[in-house]
């Protein structure tokens, strides 16, 4: 598991306490939350079947949206360099390959979907760590956390990590590890990495989320410019049709009001 911080030895000087309380929940999603995914990946895949397992399924994490290039980059290195291992991953790929790969029951919902209060499932609370980490996004931006949210948060991500340990391994050293970031003395500059991390994070996530927005919205544009170019295809064929229809029928019409004048001369005639 990464180190904890023991108590500082560097001046307390947090702006306030809504940016100590952010920088502790990121070290806690960093470190603790991170080592935990990594021990459920290698619980049900054990390191020496990693690079097995994901060769394996490399279709089906090729069709997950949310791994960036260089995540795949690093699942799949180029011939000759070395495969990956649990503790090179982060937060996010751990997720991704711990719900597709590790066979894993779902929680009652589904995967990434709504968690039913009193679901204590494994998958429920691998759910529940990341929703909370995707929640820390929200504060990201001003790099705080009032109080209640900061509790709020940290009783569920605390009982999740407990649960997942109990049913896993019914050990104690994440419970105990937790107990100790909380209780711990921080500093700006001991979590500063963490913080950064998880800031970085939510911004790639973010750029990667506006990059498929903007392809779906050039897919559309394109799907739409193609039906407007053949829609106007089918207009003009349908305009050539109709002309050549009404000009035959103008030529019909004048044919008959030539012969029904013929026949009337014709008849005018044998009157007189």
């Amino acid at each position: 598991m990464a180190s904890l911080p023991g108590p500082s030895s560097v001046p307390y000087n947090w702006q306030n306490k809504a940016t100590e309380n952010f920088s502790r929940m990121c070290q806690l999603i960093v470190t603790i939350c991170s080592d935990l995914f990594r021990d459920i990946l290698s619980h049900y895949i054990p390191p020496a079947n990693l690079r097995t397992e994901l060769d394996k399924n490399k279709n089906k994490l090729d069709k997950v949206k949310s791994i960036n290039p260089q995540q795949k980059r690093l699942l799949y290195p180029d011939p000759g360099k070395a495969s990956p291992m649990a503790k090179d991953l982060d937060f996010s790929l751990l997720y991704v390959l711990i719900r597709n790969i590790c066979g894993i029951t779902p929680h009652k919902n589904g995967w990434g979907d709504n968690i039913e209060n009193g679901d204590n499932s494994i998958a429920a609370c691998i759910d529940r760590i990341r929703l909370q980490r995707n929640l820390l996004s929200g504060h990201s931006k001003t790099g705080s956390m009032d109080t209640a949210a900061f509790h709020s948060t940290w009783t569920v991500l605390e009982n999740s990590i407990i649960e997942i340990e109990k049913q896993l391994t019914g050990g104690d050293m994440f419970k105990r590890a937790v107990k100790a970031l909380y209780l711990c003395e921080l500093s700006p500059a001991s979590t500063k990495r963490y913080v950064e991390e998880i800031t970085l994070a939510f911004k790639k996530n973010t750029v990667m989320k506006k990059a498929r927005l903007d392809k779906v919205e050039d897919q559309q544009n394109s799907v739409t410019q193609e039906f407007r170019e053949r829609f106007e295809e089918f207009e003009t064929s349908l305009l050539s049709i109709l002309q050549g229809r009404l000009s035959a029928l103008n030529n019909n019409i004048e044919g008959r009001l030539i012969g029904m004048e013929q026949k009337i001369e014709d008849s005018v005639e044998r009157n007189e």
